[in-house]
């Protein structure tokens, strides 16, 4: 069988601890600190009382808190559901009670998206948490501090290649969105076979512009993930064409 997304980043940080895992414009990552902060968020999320297959909400712009979100799920043998952030309030929270979330992580920027609609969720209170300044936002957990409390080690939660990964909801322009699951296994599988179509490397370095929520982001950090390539993640609520440039000119992109 192959890896799970969560064994492929342990992987890697055995192999090569000191490399650059994941990074954004702001903050960067070897792949020893990627997985430690992983499994800090997993055993965090588990400590919440969450089991493995419940879904955990994300909605925020691009940042490499992603990256951790996205393994610290497959660690924990959870689902992560991305929401869109040009959703509005109503939107997502359709999203979040559609899919059965047990628990939400919002960037600070997009809290007054959620708390429009927060009497409407089911959500538990403690199961809110806030990436980015905790700052003025009652009734929200902090995302750090949320990390302080789960153990560094791997989690004891034993996660098959068929599970479940991601949870990712279509757009909706016929009718409400729908779900369609992302199983580890099919998603190391296609992350192989875009290494083979596209003859990537761990020398390799994925610039990751689109939205991560969005599927293109998740097959693409999936398949530098796998390989041991460094994952870059344009960090902007917005596209800006000379910043890209620029940024794949410093950071070095291939």
């Amino acid at each position: 069988a192959p890896l799970t997304m969560g064994q492929t980043l342990s992987a890697q940080a055995r192999v090569q601890p000191s490399r650059i895992g994941a990074r954004d414009l702001e903050r960067a990552m070897t792949y020893r600190e990627w997985n430690t902060r992983a499994c800090r968020l997993a055993n965090a999320l588990l400590g919440l009382g969450l089991a493995k297959g419940d879904r955990v909400a994300v909605l925020a712009y691009n940042r490499v808190e992603w990256a951790e979100i996205y393994t610290a799920t497959a660690k924990a043998g959870l689902v992560a559901v991305p929401i869109n952030f040009r959703l509005t309030g109503a939107e997502a929270s359709y999203i979040v009670e559609d899919s059965g979330a047990g628990a939400i992580l919002v960037e600070d920027a997009l809290v007054p998206v959620i708390d429009e609609v927060r009497d409407q969720m089911t959500l538990a209170d403690d199961r809110y948490m806030l990436i980015g300044d905790a700052g003025g936002h009652a009734g929200w957990r902090a995302y750090e501090t949320l990390l302080e409390s789960g153990a560094d080690r791997e989690p004891e939660v034993t996660v098959a290649a068929d599970d479940p990964w991601c949870l990712m909801y279509t757009s909706g322009t016929t009718g409400k969105p729908k779900g369609a699951i992302r199983s580890h296994r099919g998603m190391a599988m296609l992350a192989l076979m875009t290494e083979v179509e596209l003859g990537l490397h761990r020398r390799d370095d994925a610039f990751l512009a689109m939205p991560m929520c969005h599927a293109n982001s998740l097959n693409f950090f999936s398949a530098f993930l796998y390989c041991g390539g460094t994952v870059s993640i344009y960090s902007r609520k917005s596209f800006d064409p000379a910043l890209c440039l620029r940024s794949i000119g410093a950071m070095g992109i291939t």
